[in-house]
């Protein structure tokens, strides 16, 4: 389960525990509310996706950030600061730690080369004891990237209710008409 933990700003020390998904924001009905005048009401969600959690934007007045960085959707890791108007926001996940603390611990290719030793040129299967090589930088290909200026893939999850409902209505009708065609060509 995860957490997030105020660490600047009013209400500093509170937590709120994030089981599936938690909205951030001024209002005080939110799952986690923001006490601050620049952010809005419903500024941001924290939902879990797959075994990681993720936070958008819900297209906020003021933007949100992590780690110091501007962002509308980001994965987030155990640690990862969010800063809305001046309130700070620590994220835990206290599996990803759990699962991290029990793993090996791991050497990147970048601290090899860092270090001296380069890369070997076949794989070489790891003595006993020694630490293994991961690779940093490495993010496989997910839908709903941005390529050229446009959305590839359709997240239902990121759209307004509003959107949402449209884009049901037309898979509807399509699908309607589709079954109509079918009926009057029989």
């Amino acid at each position: 389960m995860a957490k997030i933990v105020i660490v600047e700003g009013p209400d500093a020390g509170k937590e709120f525990t994030v089981e599936q998904a938690a909205i951030l924001g001024r209002l005080d009905t939110n799952d986690i509310p923001i006490r601050d005048g620049k952010a809005s009401r419903e500024h941001a969600k924290i939902y879990r996706q797959g075994v990681k959690y993720a936070l958008v934007d819900l297209n906020s007045s003021n933007g949100t950030h992590v780690n110091g960085n501007k962002v509308s959707k980001v994965s987030l890791d155990s640690g990862d600061e969010i800063q809305i108007g001046v309130v700070v926001l620590r994220f835990v996940d206290e599996e990803a730690d759990a699962i991290k603390a029990a793993a090996p611990q791991r050497r990147s290719l970048d601290d090899a080369f860092d270090a001296g030793q380069g890369a070997p040129a076949q794989p070489q299967p790891a003595a006993a004891g020694a630490g293994q090589i991961e690779m940093r930088g490495h993010k496989p290909l997910q839908p709903n990237r941005v390529k050229a200026g446009r959305t590839v893939g359709l997240d239902l999850n990121q759209m307004s209710d509003g959107a949402r409902f449209l884009t049901y209505l037309v898979l509807a009708v399509v699908f309607g008409v589709v079954i109509w065609l079918a009926y009057k060509a029989v």
